[in-house]
């Protein structure tokens, strides 16, 4: 503990107070075990958010150009007139079936239906011959010459291709059916007449520009502009204030480590997490304090508190 007791030492003091100190300036309610430091407590500020003006209303004489309207107007060109007009007789197209050639039989040969087969034919029947030996496991004894083995050649065989004539030739008769053609033949459906056709009146549109609106003049009122700005007021001066920290008498080196990984995770070089309070270790909470407007000055419990460390 001796690294932790030299790095808090020069800024707490322990709450062992004895009868000599009583009129001292010292932490007030401190309890045996507890040690406090002073400590600068930051100022506190306030912003509010004021309005201020920055272009005063105004008025805008606004012209506004006629309106006008395109109206069409219809008007008799031609009076209505009838005609008679002559209309042709009407024709359609009948299909009749007529017999171009009559039923009758007709003969037919159907020639002879083959297959190929196939057969198996000798080319060399079996024999027997005698063929050299091979080796000393056919041989008597060492004594003896050369080997012969007397040796059974079977027959041997090749494929042929024959043509079998399954049915034979023969005449048969068919019955031809008759033919017959499609004539097309125009017949009168409707004969011609003379119908009375109605004309009808014609007409015609114009289009004219007819004044809805006449030009004016209106006055557009312009409201002021404002804009916003944040003023910043102090709401308390900085200040020493007695606090609770981490000392040799309330301090394990695996809080150090706790404090250290989460100055680590902040971002912060802590210079290894090691359990040992070094001076990158106080800097980066020096840093870490400043960054959160805390107390400056020692490793405050409220420290701890804003990193997630349990000092117990």
């Amino acid at each position: 503990m001796k690294h932790i007791s030299r790095a808090l030492a020069a800024v707490s003091l322990c709450a062992i107070i004895s009868p000599a100190y009583a009129q001292v300036d010292l932490p007030p309610n401190a309890r045996a075990g507890e040690c406090y430091a002073k400590v600068l407590v930051p100022a506190t500020y306030s912003v509010s958010i004021q309005q201020i003006m920055v272009k005063p209303e105004s008025q805008k004489i606004k012209k506004i150009p006629a309106q006008y309207e395109t109206v069409e107007e219809t008007y008799l060109v031609e009076e209505a007139s009838f005609e008679y007009i002559p209309v042709p007789p009407r024709y359609d197209y009948v299909d009749e079936r007529v017999l171009v050639t009559p039923e009758r039989l007709e003969k037919k040969v159907l020639p002879a239906r083959t297959e190929t087969v196939e057969e198996k034919v000798m080319v060399r029947p079996a024999r027997v011959e005698w063929k050299p030996g091979r080796g000393a496991l056919e041989r008597i004894d060492d004594a003896t010459g050369e080997i012969m083995c007397r040796v059974e050649i079977p027959a041997e065989y090749k494929t042929v291709e024959r043509l079998v004539v399954i049915e034979p030739e023969r005449v048969v008769e068919e019955l031809v059916p008759a033919k017959y053609d499609t004539v097309r033949r125009r017949v009168v459906v409707e004969q011609a007449t003379v119908q009375r056709k109605e004309i009808p009146a014609k007409y015609d549109t114009r289009k004219s520009r007819r004044l809805v609106q006449p030009e004016r003049t209106e006055v557009e009122y312009i409201p002021p502009v404002y804009d916003e700005i944040e003023q910043r007021v102090q709401t308390g001066s900085e200040r020493m204030e007695w606090r609770e920290i981490l000392c040799e008498t309330n301090t394990r080196p695996d809080t150090i480590r706790r404090l250290q990984q989460a100055l680590q995770n902040q971002g912060y070089d802590v210079g290894g997490v090691d359990g040992r309070v070094g001076r990158r270790t106080l800097t980066a909470v020096r840093d870490f304090q400043l960054r959160e407007g805390l107390a400056t000055g020692g490793l405050t419990l409220s420290t701890l508190e804003r990193l997630g460390v349990n000092p117990s």
